[in-house]
C-alpha cells in the first residue's frame, strides 16, 4: 500500500514576493532626501554666519602694522642640516687656531703660539708659583704681581 501524501505541485503566488507590511520604500526614499536637504541647509547657513561674523570682527580690528610682516629672527638652537659637515669645519677651524702663531693683542705684545709650542716652554719655564706675600715668581724669572687691595 502505497500512501502517497507528497503534493506534486507547488502552490503559485500571486502576490510580491516580499513582507509588505513591514517598510514602504518610497517612505525611506523621501525620508532620506528630506535629511540630506536638511544637513544641506544647516550646513549653507553655518557657513554664511560664520562668514558673517568673521567679516564683522575683522572689521572691527585695527589695520596691521607694516612691521608685522617682518620676520623675527629665530631662536638658538638653530636647525643643523648638515652636522657631520659643520662639526669637521668647527673643528678645522679649532685645530687651526690651536696651531698657528697670531697676534691676539698687538699694542701689548700678546701673542698666540701653538699649542705643542706652548707646552714646551712651559716644561722648560715651569709654572707661576705664588709666594705668600701674593708675588707671582717662576722658576725662569720673577714677574712681580702686585696683591690686589680691595
Amino acid at each position: 500500500m502505497a500512501d502517497s501524501t507528497q503534493a506534486t505541485e507547488a502552490p503559485a503566488h500571486s502576490g510580491p514576493l516580499y513582507e509588505v507590511s513591514d517598510i514602504d520604500p518610497r517612505r525611506v526614499i523621501f525620508v532620506g532626501a528630506g535629511l540630506l536637504v536638511t544637513v544641506l541647509s544647516v550646513m549653507t547657513l553655518t557657513y554664511l554666519i560664520f562668514d558673517y561674523v568673521t567679516d564683522r570682527y575683522s572689521s572691527r580690528q585695527p589695520s596691521a602694522s607694516s612691521l608685522a610682516h617682518t620676520r623675527a629672527p629665530t631662536p638658538e638652537p638653530h636647525l643643523r642640516v648638515n652636522a657631520p659637515e659643520e662639526l669637521r669645519q668647527l673643528r678645522a677651524t679649532e685645530n687651526a687656531t690651536l696651531n698657528s702663531y697670531a697676534w691676539v693683542d698687538k699694542e701689548n705684545g700678546t701673542v698666540r703660539i701653538p699649542i705643542e709650542r706652548a707646552i714646551e716652554v712651559l716644561a722648560k719655564k715651569g709654572l707661576p708659583t705664588r709666594s705668600e706675600r701674593g708675588e707671582a715668581t717662576s722658576k725662569a724669572g720673577t714677574t712681580k704681581v702686585t696683591k690686589r687691595t680691595r
